[in-house]
């Protein structure tokens, strides 16, 4: 179930990373040293994170198998199987290219989604934020099991700060455990309130708001060439 789930959940890639790539003491079968290279492009920053010192490539780079084990061991779990590691590093990168595609679309409305690069995160899983705080306490939904803030820069915004809360929950298809993501822009700046008060409208009132998209993209459509009417021959 759900809560099973969760209880399994190993440490974060970002703190993975940072580990060694030899293999641990306890350790029973190989695993792969190779990391893969994300979708994700990475920003300047004066402050590179641990794990991507020393990589060439202008996109973030996943920690590899090896060093997600030993990061689960050295903070102390117990019964990790090898056998599971390739999946589960599998299914966490793929959740975090789902993440990052969600965040360019909030910024597609403004800004040319191609140039947007993440600069740097922050894992902040015992932090709630204001809106799981309030779901979890008044709507008596799940917390999450784990939140990151992400700070993008769009050409405009140097560090524009987005929050990513993730929720576990079972697939009504398969019944299978399935990564649920809320991804938003924290609310730092008034611009950043007007872009989540206009998804909640575009959310409420889906209607109206194809309608509106229609009527604006049909008046920036070209007009066709000036037509001379009849009395405008006649006067030529």
């Amino acid at each position: 179930n759900t809560s099973a789930v969760q209880q399994t959940l190993p440490a974060s890639l970002e703190e993975a990373a940072k580990h060694a790539q030899t293999p641990h003491p306890e350790q029973r079968l190989p695993l792969s040293t190779y990391r893969s290279e994300s979708s994700i492009p990475r920003g300047e920053t004066d402050e590179n994170p641990h794990h991507q010192l020393g990589s060439d490539s202008s996109k973030w780079v996943y920690p590899s198998e090896q060093q997600v084990f030993n990061a689960m061991k050295r903070k102390g779990w117990q019964g990790i199987e090898e056998e599971a590691i390739p999946s589960f590093l599998q299914v966490h990168n793929s959740v975090n290219e789902r993440s990052w595609r969600e965040l360019c679309k909030w910024e597609d409305a403004n800004y040319d989604s191609k140039n947007i690069q993440l600069v740097r995160f922050q894992g902040r899983p015992q932090d709630l934020t204001p809106k799981a705080w309030f779901l979890s306490t008044f709507l008596f939904q799940d917390k999450p099991f784990d939140r990151h803030d992400w700070y993008i820069d769009n050409g405009t915004d140097a560090e524009k700060r987005y929050v990513l809360d993730f929720y576990m929950s079972e697939s009504n298809a398969t019944g299978m455990p399935r990564v649920d993501i809320d991804v938003r822009p924290a609310l730092d700046t008034p611009q950043a309130f007007v872009q989540r008060g206009i998804r909640v409208v575009k959310e409420m009132f889906p209607g109206i708001t194809k309608e509106l998209e229609r009527m604006q993209s049909s008046s920036s459509l070209p007009r066709p060439p000036h037509q001379p009417t009849q009395k405008q021959h006649q006067d030529s």
